[in-house]
Parts: structure tokens; sequence; C-alpha cells
């Protein structure tokens, strides 16, 4: 079993999560970002939560049940679609039951943001009074969709996104933007969001990942976390990163995926232009 180190997390993230390993992990934590990121992460935390080393440590009877896939105290949630009622009521259940190989038991939860509301409110059940063996481990690309009364329960952590080759062709249309942002300018971001709906839907997609991108730049600057994947625009991110707040970064950086979402799923160009404006500048 490879640890923390095979993960290529960023050095403070990583820090964190070994730090509370290894005093008082919280019972409830949320790990936002790509599947392809986030779940190997949930897995390997839970092998630490569950060696009998205090690892991972990759060799113990616990760590080989863990990686083969049959430790009867580790709980895998990953349905295809719509997470129902049924699946939360089912984890309910499962929880009061006390571990079976330890003193711990571990629900993996992925895709969290695929539960329906009646799910949620039923998984905030256990939530809200875990059993002190208990640890929750959701995942989510669009933490947006899940409740607020669940996430005030989590301990978010924030994965960076894939570091792909941007699109640079549509920098002209993102400056405006992102220097509205950095000045808190309601009208420039409505007049540079504007310009987005003459362009065909695939390059407003486009445009939605080259700001994410951006917000990543600025969050990894505001965290002096390696170099911009944007440095043609290191100007603007570093203005952002000096004058928003981190938490109002991640906001923004998480309504890009919802946007984009949106995007899938045909909405329209004034609705985009409504969200760039409004939406963001009240994130």
């Amino acid at each position: 079993m490879n640890g923390f180190g095979s993960l290529g997390l960023p050095a403070a993230l990583r820090r964190d999560i070994t730090g509370a390993l290894a005093s008082r992990f919280p019972q409830t934590v949320l790990f936002i970002g790509p599947d392809a990121r986030t779940r190997p992460l949930a897995h390997t935390v839970a092998a630490a939560l569950l060696c009998g080393e205090g690892g991972p440590c990759g060799s113990c009877i616990s760590c080989r049940k863990v990686e083969s896939g049959v430790h009867p105290d580790l709980i895998g949630i990953d349905e295809e679609g719509e997470i129902k009622i049924e699946t939360a009521r089912r984890v309910r259940s499962e929880a009061l039951v006390l571990p079976n190989d330890g003193a711990r038991k571990v629900f993996l939860i992925a895709h969290a943001e695929r539960m329906n509301v009646p799910a949620q409110n039923a998984l905030l059940k256990v939530l809200e009074e875990p059993p002190k063996y208990c640890f929750f481990l959701l995942c989510a690309e669009q933490p947006d969709r899940i409740l607020e009364t669940i996430l005030s329960r989590c301990t978010r952590y924030q994965l960076p996104p894939d570091e792909e080759a941007p699109d640079e062709s549509l920098l002209p249309l993102l400056v405006p933007y992102l220097r509205a942002l950095a000045e808190g300018s309601e009208l420039g971001l409505m007049r540079a969001a504007v310009g987005l709906e003459k362009l065909p839907r695939p390059q407003q997609r486009a445009w939605l990942s080259l700001l994410q991108t951006a917000l990543r730049d600025a969050i990894f600057v505001a965290d002096g976390l390696g170099a911009p994947l944007l440095p043609a625009v290191a100007g603007e991110t570093r203005a952002l990163a000096a004058r928003l707040a981190s938490r109002r970064l991640f906001a923004l950086y998480e309504l890009c995926g919802t946007l984009s979402a949106r995007l899938e799923l045909n909405a329209g160009a004034a609705a985009l232009t409504c969200a760039l404006t409004a939406d963001a500048f009240g994130a």
C-alpha cells in the first residue's frame, strides 16, 4: 500500500492531514476535488485510521485487508447515479454495529453530492452524534450540492485541481473579469461576463476552465504553494490573493464547477452571465 507520499498532495495539506491523524482526527471529513484525487486520499486516510501500527504501514493485517478490499470495518458507498435514502439508512444502521476487527469503523462515501435531500437528512442524524468509533469520509466534486447542515459538521480538505494545460486563447476575455473580481466591481463583472454570451458553448466551458485555473493559482499564491499554471495573468491572480479571503477564493472555484455542470445541462447564456455577476459578487 502506498502512503501519503504517493498522492502528490501540497505540502501544507499533507501536514494538516497527517498531523490530525497523529492527534485527534475529526469524525466527519469532506474531501473536495476531482474524484480521481479525493478517493485515493480518502482510502489512504481510512487505512491510516484502521492501521494497527499508526500508519498506514502497508504491512499489518489491517492494511493488507484494506488493500485487498476485504476489511469488515471499511464500508464503501459508491453508487451509480443518485444516492437515495435507503442507502443513508443502511449507513446509519451499520454505524450502530460495533467494529469487527479493531476499535474503529470507517465509512467512505464517494460522490457525496449525489445524495438526494432525503438521503442527506437521514445521514445527518448519525453525523450529529456519531458513535465514538465511527469516522465518515465524504468525497465530492461539487460541495455546493450538499446541505449546509452536513457541511457544517465536516472538516473540509480542498484538493487542487488536476494540472492540465489551460487554453489561453480566451485570456483577453478573462483578464477584465479577474480585475473586476479583485476590485469588487459588480458592474465590471457584468461587463466582462456579457462578452461570453456570444461564444459557442464549448468556448464558454473553456473560459470557465480558464477562470477556475486562475482561481487555483490565486489559492496557491495565498497559501504559498507551487508555481502558477497561468503565468500570463500572474499579476491578476496575485491581486486576487491579496484582496480576497481564501474562503471566498474557494467558493468562487467551486462556483466554476457548478456553472460548468449547468452548461452540460444546456443552461442558457443569460443565466451564465447572471451567475458570473450576481453569484460571483456574493460568493
